[in-house]
């Protein structure tokens, strides 16, 4: 039997059908892409509240976020708190440029810690996003791009590794890397979890900050420097251009806020910082100077913060 050549597309067709769409793999993460910049137009308000500020080269304000899009595209409530819509994220972009905030890169940002000679612009700023969500990508770079801005993402390689739907695969973790405009550090191999510490309902804590049920310290120190190892190595493996210079632990927490072993903490932070030329948390100051201890702030950004809040945080660098 003859089949034509429109019989055999829409048997083709069909197949892919049972996938996603014709011509589709099933693979959502093929099809993904930035979203390009929208056109923000100021109101005279804003114009004046982000008005552009003088020169200060004395400090560097470092932002945080954690995903961007509506809250029903997020699977996870919780995840979603910390999210900010697209349009919103766009918005504070557009205002942070009016105000004179010019991003570095992670390299000069440490230059400038540690005290070595650097170039800044005028107002020069962080801008950081945790977990390798895939809308912190398709939701920020055509507005990065646009404004001349750079960040950095600390990947959750386990989620990555696992093919989670909502994260960022490897080949589109290397587009990232690629484009100029990103650069990847670690958040964590499987450990962005909360463990069971304990016998109650409510007894569960930060992987890296707790030891679980029946682990002595010594077991705590294996299971965590194991696997930020495993994190650190799967990250290099997939990325060739990966320099480990920062590491931001989940939640925030190395043990300082929150820990059923009171030694945590210090042997943690000790042993990160033998590692890396900066751990990141959300619980100090944000602004860096010359000679900043570690660990570093952040400011969290999320739905729940105004824009007159942005604004205040960056220039007082409060949490």
């Amino acid at each position: 039997m003859k089949v034509s050549a429109v019989q055999l597309v829409a048997f083709i067709c069909g197949i892919g059908l049972l996938l996603s769409a014709c011509g589709g793999s099933g693979d959502e993460s093929a099809s993904r892409t930035p979203h390009p910049a929208p056109e923000v137009v100021l109101t005279a308000e804003e114009k004046k509240v982000w008005a552009p500020l003088p020169p200060d080269r004395s400090s560097v304000p470092v932002l945080l976020y954690h995903g961007i899009g509506s809250e029903r595209e997020f699977s996870d409530p919780a995840d979603a708190s910390y999210g900010i819509d697209f349009a919103d994220f766009a918005r504070q972009m557009t205002l942070i440029k009016h105000a004179g905030y010019q991003t570095i890169d992670l390299p000069t940002f440490l230059r400038f810690v540690t005290g070595e000679p650097v170039d800044l612009p005028p107002r020069p700023l962080l801008l950081t996003f945790d977990d390798a969500r895939a809308d912190s990508w398709t939701g920020s770079d055509g507005i990065l791009e646009k404004l001349g801005f750079n960040a950095v993402m600390f990947v959750d390689v386990g989620r990555v590794d696992d093919g989670d739907p909502e994260y960022l695969t490897w080949q589109e973790l290397e587009t990232l890397q690629s484009s100029g405009r990103w650069q990847l550090e670690l958040h964590s191999g499987h450990g962005h979890q909360q463990i069971q510490y304990g016998s109650g309902p409510n007894d569960y804590g930060a992987y890296y900050a707790y030891e679980k049920q029946d682990e002595t310290f010594v077991g705590w120190q294996e299971r965590v420097r194991s696997d930020i190892d495993w994190g650190q190595d799967t990250l290099a493996d997939h990325n060739p251009e990966f320099q480990p210079l920062a590491f931001a632990p989940p939640y925030g927490n190395y043990g300082q806020d929150g820990t059923n072993d009171p030694r945590i903490p210090d042997d943690l932070l000790a042993w990160l910082t033998g590692r890396y030329d900066a751990i990141f948390t959300q619980d100090r100051n944000a602004r860096a100077h010359q000679g900043s201890q570690q660990p570093l702030g952040r400011i969290q950004v999320t739905r729940a913060m105004s824009g007159g809040d942005l604004h205040s945080k960056l220039l007082t660098g409060d949490p």
